[in-house]
């Protein structure tokens, strides 16, 4: 066995959490093109590991493209999360937090409560999974109260998350809607640091409340805003392939994933749009490994992170990370 299959085999076995997939950005091709061969012909050419997207408008573009007319129903959106759990229940998945889009009401005409329903019904049993809904930056333009009301109301909605390109500033129906959903009993997350710089993630800890930031690699760039992300126990949930792709990152061995991990902030990977990118979580894994030249050690601890940020019991929680003990001290013995 080559040293590279003995670290695929070793990372594909480790017990994981994702905590950061768009379900619309996850479409299942094969389902896809077997339903309607004409309309979906030809796959995203973004699976190919050389593309790089010129600009966030063209990775938009691309959702509009493949997703807008794929997911119209309850039905479709089951489906797909059908398939992401057949896909991570072979990488040794165990916990996932994902979100659908809020636009998605108005693009469908579908209540937030079927949708969200339809997502949980299709969830396995033995998997754990929370469900966020992500609200666009820029708010609603129809029925915005509506919306939000039906939100907090639907119990299936485990927690929300801001979406959308980060230079808009918050609004104030956002502040006062995060403040809600955490009276609500409702998990808080936001998209920060990504397409903006560090100043957005002191903006979504500081008014938002949030622990958990969904990309936060901009903060490299401040010391300041990473000491505040360390002293609020914020998390940050990373995907480095999609920080190639979308060009936030001008290549994986520059990305500074494990120097945010280093300053103390523990850091998740994960797929963030895999339809996209055309990535699997065990893709995310080998990346940092033979681009950033990450240790055993150190992927482990991605690992470990994955559920000690989880919405666990600590039960859970130390089972999971035991296992990832086991596993790495075997997979170092086998590297002499």
């Amino acid at each position: 066995m080559t040293p590279n299959s003995e670290l695929s085999n070793f990372l594909k076995s480790l017990p994981k959490a994702e905590h950061h997939l768009h379900i619309e950005g996850s479409c299942p091709w094969e389902i896809m093109t077997r339903t309607d061969p004409q309309q979906f012909d030809t796959p995203p050419p973004s699976w190919a590991d050389e593309y790089r997207f010129d600009t966030f408008d063209d990775f938009e573009q691309m959702i509009f493209k493949y997703v807008v007319p794929w997911m119209t129903s309850p039905e479709r959106y089951a489906q797909t999360v059908e398939e992401i759990f057949k896909i991570r229940r072979e990488e040794n998945l165990r916990y996932m937090e994902f979100s659908f889009a809020g636009i998605a009401l108005e693009f469908t005409g579908l209540a937030a409560r079927e949708i969200a329903e339809a997502i949980k019904a299709a969830v396995p049993q033995e998997m754990e999974a929370r469900l966020y809904i992500g609200l666009h930056h820029a708010g609603f333009s129809k029925d915005h109260d509506r919306y939000l009301s039906e939100i907090l109301d639907t119990p299936e909605i485990d927690g929300i998350d801001l979406h959308g390109p980060e230079e808009f500033p918050l609004q104030g129906w956002s502040k006062e809607f995060w403040k809600a959903a955490k009276t609500a009993g409702k998990a808080l997350k936001a998209h920060a640091g990504e397409l903006s710089g560090p100043s957005s993630i002191a903006e979504v800890i500081e008014d938002l409340g949030v622990t958990k930031v969904q990309h936060g690699i901009k903060a490299i760039n401040d010391p300041g805003v990473i000491n505040l992300a360390t002293q609020s126990g914020a998390s940050f949930d990373i995907c480095p392939i999609s920080n190639v792709k979308l060009r936030n990152v001008s290549d994986i061995s520059v990305h500074p994933l494990l120097k945010l991990e280093a300053a103390g902030i523990p850091c998740t990977l994960s797929t963030d749009d895999p339809f996209i990118f055309g990535n699997t979580l065990t893709d995310e894994y080998l990346a940092v490994a033979e681009g950033l030249q990450a240790t055993p050690e150190q992927l482990a601890q991605f690992a470990r992170n994955s559920f000690t940020t989880a919405d666990l019991p600590e039960s859970a929680k130390l089972e999971a990370t035991a296992e990832i003990d086991s596993l790495l001290e075997s997979h170092l013995s086998t590297m002499g």
